[in-house]
């Protein structure tokens, strides 16, 4: 009877090394812990792979990326459709327009441009103007110009922007570049003490058809991983792999 063949962990990308340790789980789950003898060690085992895929379900950051970009173009198009209102509104022919634009303009002119501003300076930028024109004399001037709807819709785009972006950080910070490499290190030592138990039970012959079966199956799988990461190898060497081995295993 065969043993199950052994396997170069580390050289598997994340993603591939997931999904190993999922095929390894639906093989366990096919024949049962019960049969396979893995009773006191399964449990480790599915605790660590629902953490490494935890882990790298955490990898949402290009996803909001693209999210905060949008809002950012559209807090700087309000911004910037407000900015023209009052400039236009400085030539009104009615009086107190023009009064109005006049001192609305003074308020927009201390922040200056605020789309030319990194991230965090424009938003507290916008903030502290949208408070200079909410107080009591400035809302009515704005309520004098028909800008009271559009400044409302400012402060709540950035109100959206400061959310989502203080959100992508926290899941950034989650994301640590040793949080993978860490689930990695954590489940590969039981995969192999489960290795292990197995061959063990074939040395002994005390391995089952059950055992027979889950081990022809794995060693195709891992066949299939070493075809894989074989290939792999020959294209780095010439130059004509496009993506490198993930860093993880650094």
């Amino acid at each position: 009877m065969e043993i199950i063949r052994p396997i170069t962990l580390a050289r598997m990308r994340n993603n591939e090394h997931y999904q190993f340790m999922v095929d390894v789980d639906n093989g366990i789950k096919k024949a049962t812990s019960a049969a396979l003898q893995l009773d006191t060690v399964y449990p480790a085992f599915t605790s660590a792979l629902a953490k490494e895929n935890a882990t790298l379900l955490i990898d949402q950051g290009s996803v909001k990326t693209e999210q905060i970009t949008a809002l950012d173009v559209t807090r700087d198009r309000t911004w910037s459709a407000l900015n023209e209102r009052i400039k236009a509104s400085l030539m009104s022919p009615i009086e107190a327009e023009a009064e109005a634009a006049k001192a609305v303009k003074r308020i927009f002119d201390l922040y200056g441009s605020v789309r030319n501003m990194s991230y965090n300076e424009e938003s507290a930028a916008i903030t502290n103007l949208i408070e200079d024109l909410e107080k009591t004399k400035n809302a009515a001037d704005c309520a004098t110009l028909g800008i009271t709807a559009w400044v409302a819709a400012l402060k709540q785009q950035n109100i959206d922007f400061q959310a989502l972006l203080e959100s992508r950080n926290v899941e950034l910070a989650a994301k640590d570049s040793g949080d993978v490499k860490a689930t990695r290190d954590e489940i590969d030592p039981i995969y192999q003490n489960i290795v292990k138990r197995i061959n063990a039970q074939v040395t002994l012959e005390m391995a089952t058809a059950v055992t027979e079966t889950f081990i022809r199956e794995l060693n195709q799988r891992i066949k299939y991983y070493d075809d894989t990461l074989s290939a792999r190898t020959g294209r780095s060497s010439s130059g004509d792999e496009d993506s490198p081995v993930d860093p993880v295993v650094e």
